[in-house]
């Protein structure tokens, strides 16, 4: 076989990684595959079909210091690390057949884990697609609701959530700074004013 018939074949054998890691909880909880369970997979149907992945490149495309109120009232802040990472697919019985995949992925820490952290997730990320794994249920699966249009608000109060659905810290730290359970306990204009912020600092 060649390299890309070799990958199609770790492709079949690993087919499905059902998510195994809890990030959060409640309504801001959801459900994610972990670095551990990808590696694991692909590792084994490597090892079988001959092929080997390595880190080839890792660049920061950006780095961003953001200044957030903690649980207690305090100031503090929080590190935002974006990178672009190449890994690179070779065949082991002609190492001249190779396959350079790329992938993004955003690192955010309260410490100097950021880095690794878009490291572990650009390497995880990489893997999944090109090998095209399948996490979890298919978003297609199921037919999506009738929406209606909703006032402006609404649109950046359902922004706000996406983008906190994926940052939970950042999240408590905004609650408890305007002292409010849930995004919605928030006013409009306070809204407003969280959006426009993390708009200008280009995170939305």
């Amino acid at each position: 076989m060649n390299i890309y018939e070799k990958i199609q074949a770790v492709s079949n054998e690993i087919g499905n990684i059902e998510k195994d890691l809890q990030v959060g909880s409640g309504s801001y909880g959801y459900k994610a595959v972990s670095d551990n369970a990808v590696i694991s997979a692909v590792n084994k149907a490597e090892k079988k079909h001959r092929l080997l992945s390595i880190p080839l490149r890792q660049e920061l495309i950006n780095s961003e210091t953001i200044r957030i109120v903690k649980k207690n009232g305090d100031e503090g802040l929080t590190y935002v690390e974006n990178i672009k990472m190449l890994t690179k697919i070779i065949d082991l019985d002609d190492i001249t057949q190779e396959v350079i995949v790329e992938s993004l992925a955003k690192g955010i820490d309260p410490s100097d884990k950021g880095f690794g952290k878009a490291s572990t997730y650009a390497r995880k990320y990489g893997l999944l697609n090109a090998y095209k794994i399948i996490t979890g249920e298919d978003p297609d699966a199921n037919k999506s609701e009738e929406t209606k249009a909703i006032s402006k608000p609404s649109e950046k109060l359902t922004v706000l959530e996406n983008y906190f659905d994926m940052h939970l810290d950042t999240l408590q730290a905004v609650l408890t700074h305007y002292s409010v359970g849930t995004l919605k306990d928030l006013s409009d204009k306070q809204v407003s004013t969280i959006y426009s912020t993390y708009k200008q600092k280009g995170l939305i």
